[in-house]
């Protein structure tokens, strides 16, 4: 009796679960995905936060020291920053326009040209943020000195977006009339192959009916003196 309860089936020991996991569920997939996605907001948030605080002041201090003691220095200096990287971003952000490029190299372009566009952008944090830093930035750029650089800035922003449409466009159009170049010398240069493969033609048969013009004269004169001797 004891030998028989303790092979049968019913009292037979049970293997553990696999990995010993059995026991526990799985968090689901959209309250991981929520759970991530509050964690980055947060990041940003406090990222966003640090960089709203110290950001300006450190672009205040370095145009501050970029223009020296010389208040003439930040208009060449403005001039330079609102150009430059107002119009290579641009410049590089329209490459993400063509068709042949894949959806995340047109998503590094982006990125790339706003990257690029980065000192414009503390630029105008400066002049028009509403933050704390952002005021004593500004401060620190009208008692150091640089007062005048942020007006040149933002008005060679515009000349720098400006100039970027107009290379272009120009650019489109100037490839747009190669193109149509391109296209007329090669219809002239069909017809004047034509025309070429007319000619040989006609100087081909006229070399042929002047050969059979002569073998018929030849025939002819052979026939005459044939029927003479006869």
């Amino acid at each position: 009796m004891t030998e028989s309860r303790a092979h049968s089936p019913e009292n037979a020991p049970q293997p553990p679960p696999a990995g010993g996991r059995a026991g526990r569920r799985r968090m689901p997939v959209w309250l991981l995905r929520t759970i991530l996605g509050v964690a980055a907001a947060a990041v940003l948030f406090i990222a966003y936060l640090i960089a709203s605080a110290t950001v300006p002041l450190t672009w205040a201090n370095s145009i501050k020291n970029q223009v020296g003691p010389q208040l003439g220095n930040s208009i060449p200096l403005g001039m330079f920053y609102g150009f430059t990287f107002s119009f290579v971003p641009v410049l590089v952000a329209w490459q993400a326009h063509r068709r042949k490029l894949n959806k995340w190299v047109r998503v590094v372009i982006l990125v790339l040209a706003v990257l690029l566009a980065i000192p414009n952008l503390l630029t105008l944090g400066v002049l028009h943020g509403t933050t704390g830093s952002a005021r004593n930035a500004l401060s620190i750029w009208n008692t150091g000195g640089a007062n005048w650089f942020g007006a040149w800035s933002q008005s060679f922003m515009v000349v720098g977006v400006l100039c970027a449409v107009a290379v272009i466009v120009l650019g489109r159009l100037w490839l747009r009339r190669g193109r149509k170049i391109r296209q007329v010398k090669a219809a002239e240069k069909l017809v004047r192959e034509n025309e070429a493969k007319k000619a040989r033609a006609a100087k081909d048969a006229a070399r042929a009916a002047d050969k059979a013009a002569r073998e018929a004269e030849r025939s002819n004169r052979r026939g005459t003196g044939g029927t003479t001797g006869a």
